[in-house]
């Protein structure tokens, strides 16, 4: 799927303001876009694995990670920035869709500037790393999240809420030993937040769906995914934009080079 260049992405994002909130899956999101607004290539293996470096592609750690001591716990924070002449594109690092400090995050939008585009995504940690009832709190967080949203946010802002990619088992996982089942759970994770996504008219696009099918693209934990897959992610998030702004899409010449 290869609708958007580079050339195409800076255009339409011109003098936009867009955040991503999410685990790592969406801070590969956030810097598939940062290198996508500057050059066609795609991320390196060494830019995926990466999380809470000073600087990625000219963009700025600015709060967090490499700034703090780094681990694997619930209270990681990571907020990241690229910044250009007529881009803007921000990254908060959450490990819960909705907490105390999401309500910090409300806050740095209401004291501006406030995003023309939110993208969003929470599950596999809700569903992996807290031991409370996971599904109950998490469809009850999910409605606390977009009720919240629609009071801070501009009506003018697009959200966009992506549903969570296929899941697997990671290689040294024996599936039956399992303490729960994360595939299982992604997806009624994901039908828990579409759910409430529609019931508050906001934009949804299903990630599990476009992704079913692409399982070859899934790195060996069962999580994380590879460039090609990120690339595409981000084809399917710029197609959505593109269409909610009335924006005609980029189109192919006798060459097959896009216009």
């Amino acid at each position: 799927m290869e609708v958007f260049s580079s050339a195409h992405v800076r255009q339409l994002l011109h003098n936009k303001f867009v955040v991503v909130l999410g685990d790592s899956i969406q801070r590969s999101v956030y810097k598939d876009l940062v290198k996508f607004l500057q050059t066609d290539n795609f991320l390196s293996d060494a830019q995926l694995r990466r999380k809470g470096e000073f600087s990625f592609e000219n963009d700025s750690l600015v709060e967090g990670g490499q700034m703090n001591k780094m681990h694997n716990g619930t209270t990681f924070r990571e907020v990241r920035q690229y910044r250009s002449g007529h881009h803007l594109v921000r990254f908060y690092f959450l490990t819960r869709v909705y907490s105390a400090y999401l309500e910090s995050i409300l806050a740095d939008f209401q004291s501006g500037p406030q995003p023309d585009v939110l993208i969003l995504n929470s599950c596999i940690w809700d569903l992996d790393r807290y031991t409370d009832q996971r599904l109950e709190d998490y469809k009850t967080n999910l409605e606390r999240l977009f009720q919240r949203l629609k009071e801070v946010l501009s009506p003018q802002c697009l959200i966009i809420w992506n549903t969570t990619m296929p899941a697997g088992y990671r290689n040294s996982e024996v599936p039956e030993n399992s303490a729960h089942n994360l595939r299982e759970n992604v997806i009624q994770g994901n039908f828990f937040s579409a759910t409430v996504a529609d019931f508050h008219t906001l934009d949804m696009l299903d990630m599990h769906y476009h992704f079913r099918s692409d399982l070859h693209l899934r790195c060996r934990d069962g999580v994380h995914w590879n460039r090609a897959a990120h690339r595409k992610y981000t084809q399917i998030l710029l197609t959505h934009i593109a269409a909610s702004w009335g924006i005609e899409l980029p189109k192919a010449n006798a060459a097959g080079e896009k216009k």
